[in-house]
Formats: structure tokens, sequence, C-alpha cells
């Protein structure tokens, strides 16, 4: 019994593994597999190749600390499904302007060789929420 369950379990997860979707992000690198709902989000933890941190970011004069970054959402058009937020890592502002949902925005941060990513999968009034994608290994700081 314990042995068919995992079985599923097991081929469930990688069904939806091969469902994820993979991209090119906004900076043209190409993305790692990205989520578009909570159950592909937990398929791609599984796969342990990178860090995950969910967040709903609302519409405020101040940034919002996600991971070792900071956000704030500047604009949020939910007929459209659009957004304009700005990033602030290494002291260095970046405004990511008029992006889609489940479109990966990807910044490079010191230390790094693969970009961070953010993709969002819903945008509400005044609110985003979607996660942040940063990779398991750095390098260190020369």
């Amino acid at each position: 019994m314990v042995k068919t369950d995992a079985a599923a379990t097991r081929s469930e997860l990688e069904k939806t593994i091969a469902d994820l979707k993979s991209t090119r992000g906004d900076l043209g690198v190409q993305s790692g597999l990205i989520a578009t709902n909570g159950k592909e989000l937990a398929a791609l933890r599984s796969l342990g190749e990178r860090q995950y941190t969910e967040f709903r970011l609302s519409k405020e004069k101040s940034p919002t600390k996600v991971g070792d970054v900071q956000m704030r959402l500047k604009s949020a058009d939910m007929k459209k499904n659009r957004y304009t937020i700005e990033l602030i890592a290494d002291d260095k502002l970046v405004e990511k302007k008029d992006k889609t949902i489940n479109e990966p925005v990807q910044v490079y941060v010191a230390g790094n060789r693969q970009p961070y990513e953010i993709v969002i999968n819903q945008v509400k009034k005044d609110a985003v929420v979607g996660y942040l994608s940063t990779p398991k290994v750095t390098l260190a700081r020369q």
C-alpha cells in the first residue's frame, strides 16, 4: 500500500515537472523552469536546484525585503495583468517596467553567476503575488 502511494506520488510529481514551462527572461538569459501555481512551485522546490521565496507585495512608499533583495510595487494593472516594480540589490536600484504575469524578471546580484528571477503569478488591485528564485550556490566575494 505504501509503495503504491509513493509510486503514485512520484509519477504525479514527474508529470507536474514535465508541465512546468521553460522560458526566456527579460535579460535574454534562458530561464530555468517557472511555476504558475503552488503545485508547480512545490515541484520546483523538490528539484532542489534553487531557493524559492514566495511573497505578496502591496503598493507602498517604502521597499519590502524579500530574500536578500528589496522590492517596491510602483503600479499594478489588474485588467491587463501588468505591473511595474523597483528592485534594490547591491545598493543599486533597478526599475522593471510594464511586466506581465508569469514573465521571469531577471537581475544579476554580486557573487552569483546565475540571475535572480522574480515571477509574478497574480496581479491584484494594489498588490502582486509571486516568488523570488535565487541560486543555491553563490560564489565567494572577491
